[in-house]
């Protein structure tokens, strides 16, 4: 397993394109971007190529955010927004030559959402977006969000989003295991881990209460990231949190990932 981290969230102290040396300065391999889609991303790439860094993910347009969008791969009245939006994150992912998209799903609207309809939509546009990405060599990730943080997200949990990964049924798509969001929406995360690990490719981290440094907070992070290699995972494990001091003195969770 290899270190990461999250852009979004670490070394705000600096600006977005300053942070890709921050981060290798701090042991860093790779970097995720959430939604870089405000940014150049030639620039950005260099930003990257410049500090010896990959960037690893990237998510895929969020709609509009300060509506409450979150996404739209989950909602039937969205198609043409979907597509428009995952064809942005196909050019940006190019450019960035960034290996990973996170599709967001999007949150239910109207006051009774009908389920099965959504989750129909979600495996019908992802076949689509899998068919895109195929040729690029793109992985496309599905991550539950919990639903304390992100309300009427139409994929809550890991045990939906295997489902819709078995009915997608394309070699390019895959779970993201987000230990946060996970804790949260049911914990029992060493099961869980040997039930869904074989669907992992990707790993983010942070603490439960707070969303601080992975490893304070009330999971062991030590087992979990032993757990994650019993089961097989050699990806990236990225720290997507938000420091309660400097993103320098939050760092000691590093030690815990092999080299």
């Amino acid at each position: 397993m290899r270190a990461a981290a999250n852009l979004s969230f670490l070394f705000q102290e600096l600006p977005l394109r300053q942070r890709f040396a921050a981060a290798r300065e701090h042991g860093f391999a790779g970097v995720e971007v959430l939604f870089p889609y405000g940014e150049d991303a030639r620039e950005l790439a260099q930003a990257a190529v410049k500090a010896g860094l990959e960037i690893v993910l990237i998510n895929s347009p969020p709609g509009d955010r300060e509506a409450g969008e979150a996404g739209f791969a989950a909602l039937p009245a969205r198609l043409a927004d979907f597509r428009n939006s995952f064809g942005q994150a196909l050019r940006y992912a190019a450019a960035l030559n960034c290996p990973r998209i996170h599709v967001l799903s999007g949150k239910w609207t109207g006051d009774e959402p009908d389920t099965a309809r959504s989750l129909d939509t979600l495996v019908s546009n992802l076949q689509w977006a899998a068919d895109e990405a195929q040729g690029s060599g793109v992985t496309l990730l599905l991550e539950p969000l919990n639903r304390d943080d992100m309300p009427r997200y139409a994929l809550p949990t890991p045990e939906i989003a295997a489902e819709v990964i078995q009915r997608v049924g394309r070699p390019n798509i895959g779970l993201q295991f987000d230990m946060y969001h996970w804790q949260i929406m049911g914990g029992d995360l060493t099961r869980r881990l040997r039930a869904f690990g074989h669907l992992i490719r990707h790993a983010q981290i942070s603490c439960v209460p707070g969303r601080g440094e992975p490893d304070l907070g009330e999971v062991n992070l030590a087992f979990v990231l032993r757990t994650l290699a019993e089961v097989g995972y050699t990806g990236w494990v990225s720290g997507e949190y938000r420091p309660r001091g400097s993103t320098a003195d939050s760092l000691g969770w590093l030690k815990l990932i092999e080299p």
